[in-house]
């Protein structure tokens, strides 16, 4: 069982909530910050499970200095988004080690959101580790190889982390007068500009090392502005035909995927038009 649980960086958004979460569950919690670092080597001696929920550039530095006071017995996790910064960390450690990423910020209910579990050396410890989520109320998703993690994260995080950052940055250069377009936006052009706020609006140190610290991430941005010039070409060159059938090829790719969120789209923008700032 995992009885006892210490969250090193208990004063940031994610401590503050899973401390909550985990009492609801009746779980002894134990805390440190950067301001009470002497609390660490007690809060490590008397976990079952350590989660580091530090800055990304911290995490690495944080899990060596603990690393003396780990035991093969413990279960080490953390909730970074960025997983070549720490692993290799923790596996210089004696403790089991599965890497976690809750797939959500801080909210008042977290129940239906996804968690991932990256199970690097588990030690039976992740079916334990499963419950204990689950518990929670949140969808539980292993993935078995930590590195697809970093690529899967380029496309989620990076691609569209860096799409909602640079569409605000040309609404910026363009100096574009926002309280009257969204005036003329429906629900749909509404929606999308709600989901940019929603990452601007969130902590700018967070979404820098989230886009600069996964090596994946200029591959795949790279990529996104190749073929954003040659869409582009084809859009000044006034080729109807290859656009089109670009249009159609791309929608046959989404499968399945393109009518069943295509209807979520639908349900979203009805619950945009209930909403009064």
């Amino acid at each position: 069982m995992i009885n006892t649980i210490g969250i090193i960086g208990g004063s940031g958004q994610m401590g503050v909530m899973f401390e909550r979460e985990f009492r609801r569950l009746g779980k002894e919690v134990l805390t440190s910050d950067i301001d009470s670092m002497r609390l660490e080597k007690n809060l490590v001696a008397k976990s079952d499970l350590i989660i580091v929920s530090v800055p990304i550039d911290e995490s690495s530095k944080v899990v060596k200095r603990i690393s003396p006071w780990l035991k093969e017995n413990q279960l080490l996790s953390d909730f970074c988004s960025v997983k070549s910064k720490i692993i290799p960390s923790m596996l210089e450690t004696e403790a089991a080690v599965i890497s976690s990423h809750p797939m959500f910020g801080s909210m008042r209910d977290i129940s239906k959101q996804n968690i991932i579990l990256l199970p690097v050396r588990e030690k039976k410890f992740l079916a334990k580790c499963q419950r204990l989520y689950q518990d929670l109320g949140l969808n539980v998703v292993v993935i078995d190889d930590w590195k697809k993690h970093d690529v899967s994260m380029s496309f989620i995080q990076g691609l569209m982390h860096f799409f909602h950052i640079v569409f605000t940055q040309t609404l910026k250069s363009k100096d574009v007068d926002l309280a009257t377009l969204l005036s003329i936006c429906s629900p749909v052009y509404q929606a999308n500009f709600a989901f940019t706020c929603r990452i601007l609006q969130r902590d700018p140190h967070l979404y820098t090392h989230i886009l600069m610290d996964n090596p994946e991430n200029v591959v795949v941005l790279k990529s996104f502005i190749e073929q954003a010039q040659q869409s582009l070409k084809l859009i000044q060159k006034k080729d109807e035909s290859a656009f089109m059938e670009n249009f159609v090829s791309y929608r046959d790719y989404l499968g399945n995927f393109g009518e069943i969120f295509s209807n979520q789209s639908d349900f979203l923008i009805d619950k945009i038009k209930e909403y009064s700032p």
